[in-house]
């Protein structure tokens, strides 16, 4: 192995062996990942914050004093769940060039070569360069939503631009759609199951509604824009979790159903809230004494870097791939958006291995992971 490889290499596994899933804090492995960058020179700080409970820390690092930033290197530090069952768990094994472990690829492995690159960069800046991790990503972007709306601990960022970690196979990515969860519930009135007249049986109205919202979906679907590079190329639809009923010898009286959505960017999200309401309030029409209530919160935006800025030119030459689009949610346009700087995704790793019960990561990858940001950094920062 040449030493950069084995560097990133080990700090990917320190950064596996810290348990960072929904439930437990970043704090310590955003510390394992500070260290090596305050040891080259990095000024350190967090951000403290909150979820489910549970105190949380996005952390960001600056090389290169406080002047306006050439480029923001960004990604979260909490992984997705996982058990002693697997093979993907927070204790890190080589096999052959492959490292598995939660976090390999998605995206600690990542997250070490953004490090790795800057430390290798850190006497060749002539603008600054800043490191943002954030917290509680795989839930729903928390951390990247608090730094983003409390931007003041990222410095001086005018005229930077972003490149967001994930695992992309080091393609280019410059648009995805966005993602919400949405709530729909019915009421009705409980009776005795000995005569189901005697109450209003809300799953009578159940059934009406999830055909209403089937057909809703398939009426998306036939209005896909024309060449729309998404896949499927529509807003889509699904109801995840249907629940009904109290116990089997009461008329069920309530039911819930979870409708996650995910808008193509500039989906018109009132009208579509209009269209669900109207699939709800037909659904009550269908028995007397049901009532029904939509919780429709704000979706995470879709994100649509254009193609033309420099920042997309650059990682289209740097790793050979043409910009693409991808169908997972990514914090970019929170960056792109909320921060106004010009984003792509773009990582080592594949998605495929992301999320997996043997999520892994090639030691190759990770050392290509380096000499991109080292490149990034070079030519936004140099």
């Amino acid at each position: 192995d040449l030493p950069m490889t084995r560097d990133v290499l080990t700090l990917t596994e320190q950064l596996v062996a810290v348990d960072s899933a929904p439930g437990r804090g970043t704090e310590r492995v955003a510390q394992a990942l500070a260290e090596p960058l305050r040891a080259a020179g990095a000024h350190v700080t967090w951000q403290r914050g909150e979820h489910a409970g549970v105190e949380q820390h996005n952390l960001v690092a600056r090389f290169g004093g406080d002047g306006p930033a050439g480029l923001v290197l960004a990604g979260h530090l909490d992984t997705v769940p996982w058990d002693d069952s697997m093979r993907a768990r927070a204790a890190p094994e080589r096999d052959g060039r492959r490292l598995y472990g939660r976090g390999a690829c998605d995206m600690k492995g990542p997250l070490a070569a953004q490090a790795l690159a800057a430390v290798r960069l850190t006497g060749r800046l002539h603008r600054p360069l800043v490191l943002a991790c954030t917290y509680a990503e795989e839930v729903g972007c928390h951390g990247a939503l608090q730094l983003t709306s409390q931007p003041a601990g990222l410095g001086d960022l005018t005229g930077a631009v972003c490149l967001v970690g994930e695992p992309t196979g080091l393609a280019p990515i410059t648009a995805h759609k966005g993602y919400a969860v949405a709530h729909l519930d019915l009421r009705g009135e409980p009776a005795h199951s000995s005569d189901p007249w005697a109450g209003a049986d809300v799953t009578v109205c159940l059934g009406v509604l999830l055909r209403e919202l089937d057909a809703l979906r398939e009426r998306l679907r036939s209005e896909a824009p024309a060449h729309s590079p998404h896949r499927p190329p529509c807003t889509t639809l699904n109801t995840g979790k249907v629940q009904a009923g109290t116990a089997d010898n009461v008329v069920p009286d309530r039911a819930r159903v979870s409708l996650e959505w995910r808008p193509l960017p500039g989906q018109d999200a009132e009208a579509l809230r209009r269209d669900v309401r109207a699939c709800l309030d037909r659904a009550c029409a269908a028995r007397a004494g049901v009532t029904g209530a939509l919780h429709w919160p704000d979706a995470l935006p879709a994100f649509d870097q254009p193609v033309s800025h420099d920042v997309v030119r650059f990682c289209e030459q740097a790793t050979g791939h043409p910009p693409g689009v991808v169908p997972f949610y990514t914090e970019a346009e929170l960056y792109r958006a909320g921060l106004a700087l010009p984003t792509v995704v773009c990582g080592p790793g594949s998605i495929a291995q992301a999320h997996r019960v043997d999520e892994s990561i090639l030691f190759d990858e990770l050392e290509a992971g380096v000499d991109f940001y080292a490149a990034a950094i070079e030519h936004f920062c140099g």
